[in-house]
């Protein structure tokens, strides 16, 4: 495998202002999952942002379409990774794309360090329905009344 972006782009596409191309309104039972496609206002780039809602894990992936990297993932769970150091992080937490950690681990595959949670914006949280606005305000994705998830059984948050 091969890496098509440094750091330095990953981070700028990750911060890049976007917003959905379609409406994304869904009451969310647990086992669902689904995406939503994004596109950036300067560049017109497409992105994936993907979901998952089970009770024992929610995941968040945020992929640029061009290369097929995922940019970075919010795992809410008490599972663990261990990166190419050897630090172990378990519970929540956040892997984000990183050069170094591909060149560390020498997998060919493994581009993500990982983080716990709370990390920038992000808070530790295994609130669905927050983390997804953090994931919006750490990723600069605008939802201009395009998006609204409801948690099924409950009021609707977005």
């Amino acid at each position: 495998m091969e890496l098509l972006l440094t750091d330095s782009e990953a981070m700028q596409l990750i911060k890049v202002f976007k917003t959905a191309i379609e409406n994304h309104f869904k009451t969310l039972s647990y086992g669902d999952s689904g995406k939503i496609t994004l596109v950036s206002f300067k560049d017109k780039r497409n992105f994936l942002l993907t979901y998952r809602f089970a009770e024992s894990k929610k995941v968040f992936n945020f992929l640029d379409c061009e290369t097929n990297h995922v940019l970075f993932r919010i795992n809410l769970s008490n599972n663990f990774h261990r990166n190419a150091d050897g630090t172990r992080i378990s519970g929540n937490r956040i892997n984000i794309f990183s050069e170094q950690e591909f060149n560390d681990k020498q997998d060919d595959a493994t581009y993500m360090k990982c983080y716990p949670l709370p990390f920038e914006d992000i808070k530790n949280s295994d609130d669905f329905i927050e983390i997804f606005s953090d994931v919006c305000n750490y990723a600069n994705i605008e939802k201009q009344d395009k998006i609204n998830f409801e948690i099924h059984n409950q009021d609707t948050l977005f």
